[in-house]
């Protein structure tokens, strides 16, 4: 398989690109997007994507004029649901793999993307060392609604509930409502940090 790996953490960079070449893969690398894009003049089979590049989010880059890879898999160390469910809304991206996985696990995963029907998305689980669908990976009981997440969000920027209440144009006693359920769903935190 012919993988481009876009990665702005050298030591990550070079570990996968390593890793994969083991595996009998053909890989090219890309430190920035605009080294990406310059890559992205030829075709790939798949494309790894960080997620966090340094200048901009790696997502942006799937919104430019490149030749699209087959499959286009976003890596990152997220572990919050919402934000990687929110990544995997992207109909570009058909796939998530977290950094947090055991570097002999990639070389599975990778094979196993061949094999993924679609519809997309699809989530990297280690504990069952394959696939899953987004849904099984995160209940629905488990994730924020549109809403909740639009509060979440404002929450996470410092806002009080009567400032949600007034920027949303909702009543306090709704935003109260949406913010018992994120605490239900989140475990019983108010405010995470910043991913």
């Amino acid at each position: 398989m012919h993988i481009l790996i876009v990665d702005d953490h050298p030591m990550v960079l070079q570990s996968m690109m390593l890793i994969l070449e083991q595996a009998g893969h053909q890989v090219d690398s890309a430190a920035d997007e605009r080294q990406a894009r310059e890559k992205l003049q030829q075709r790939y089979d798949l494309l790894l994507l960080d997620y966090n590049l340094q200048t901009n989010k790696g997502t942006e880059l799937l919104d430019q004029e490149i030749v699209r890879p087959d499959r286009t898999v976003l890596i990152s160390g997220l572990t919050d649901p919402d934000i990687i469910l929110h990544t995997l809304e992207n109909p570009a991206v058909h796939a998530f793999i977290s950094k947090q996985l055991d570097p002999e696990e990639l070389p599975l995963a990778i094979a196993q993307l061949e094999q993924l029907s679609t519809p997309p998305p699809w989530i990297w689980c280690s504990q069952g060392k394959s696939f899953v669908g987004a849904g099984e990976a995160y209940p629905k009981n488990s994730v924020l609604t549109p809403k909740e997440r639009e509060v979440f969000m404002l929450l996470r920027q410092g806002m009080l509930d009567k400032q949600i209440a007034d920027h949303l144009h909702r009543s306090i006693h709704t935003i109260r409502v949406q913010i018992r359920a994120i605490k239900r769903k989140r475990g019983g935190q108010r405010r995470l940090p910043e991913a």
